[in-house]
């Protein structure tokens, strides 16, 4: 029997690998698959057209698609709270403007998406490049699946997390195999972001980039507790370094998989 409009396929897209989930409703897997990136480079083109010759091979119909993109393909901003009344395009002029300013011109080439915070609270701005984006929708407008989300990793996870972080003041930290993201959070709010790539050992890495970020920090946002949302890496549920209390945010175990198949399909299953 065909899936309905009801059920749902998740695509993850990474530089190394595609990951593609599929539910029947909300919960109930049906399959899942991971499939490896094994061409030279980490470029989105191949990384997309790997998923195209997958999805011809596939008999899904009828099914309501989601797609994350890894952190590795996303750029990211604050803006800060503007007591101006803008309208949609003055708004995001002004936040084309800001990425023009710290990424240069390439960014006139990025679609971007702004996730407006509370009144008075900043705002944090994403930016995927264009032609990624129309390759992705014009990809399934020639298949017989409907898209109707394209995400980056970190707003998926912070959705999911968001009852957990409400109100709270502290460092957001979320970890890919090759990617991490150290953010301040005020308020639940976001303060600041940094994305860098992983080189060698990602929790080193990521503690030193964010003790540097507490050095930079205003006096007001030298925080010591620490949210790691880390499921792709194996560690303990909590940790000190110094004076930082490390709160691990681990996902259950879902329907469908085994404890070791957890982390592989990590990115699939937040926020499920």
């Amino acid at each position: 029997m065909l899936p309905s409009w009801r059920d749902k396929v998740r695509i993850v897209l990474c530089k190394d690998r595609v990951v593609i989930l599929q539910l029947q409703g909300r919960a109930r897997v049906q399959s899942k698959r991971i499939i490896p990136h094994v061409g030279e480079g980490a470029d989105w083109q191949s990384v997309l057209a790997l998923l195209e010759s997958t999805l011809k091979e596939s008999v899904w119909k009828k099914a309501d698609v989601e797609v994350i993109l890894s952190n590795h393909f996303v750029r990211y901003l604050v803006l800060p709270w503007n007591e101006a009344s803008l309208s949609d395009a003055e708004q995001m002029s002004l936040v084309r403007h800001r990425f023009d300013e710290v990424y240069g011109e390439a960014g006139e080439s990025w679609a971007l998406r702004l996730s407006e915070g509370a009144f008075g609270a900043p705002s944090l701005a994403s930016a995927i490049p264009q032609a990624l984006l129309e390759r992705i929708k014009a990809l399934f407008e020639s298949l017989p699946l409907r898209l109707i989300s394209v995400q980056p990793y970190l707003m998926t996870v912070f959705n999911a997390c968001r009852r957990e972080l409400e109100k709270q003041d502290g460092w957001f930290v979320l970890v890919e195999r090759d990617t991490f993201c150290v953010g301040l959070l005020r308020d639940g709010h976001w303060h600041s972001i940094r994305t860098r790539r992983v080189v060698n050992d990602w929790f080193e890495e990521a503690m030193l980039l964010l003790e540097r970020e507490i050095l930079l920090a205003d006096k007001g946002d030298q925080f010591d507790k620490v949210f790691l949302c880390a499921p792709e890496t194996s560690g303990a549920a909590s940790c000190k370094r110094g004076a930082l209390q490390i709160q691990r945010l681990q996902p259950s175990l879902r329907p469908g998989f085994t404890p070791a198949e957890m982390s592989p399909y990590a990115m699939a299953t937040a926020g499920l």
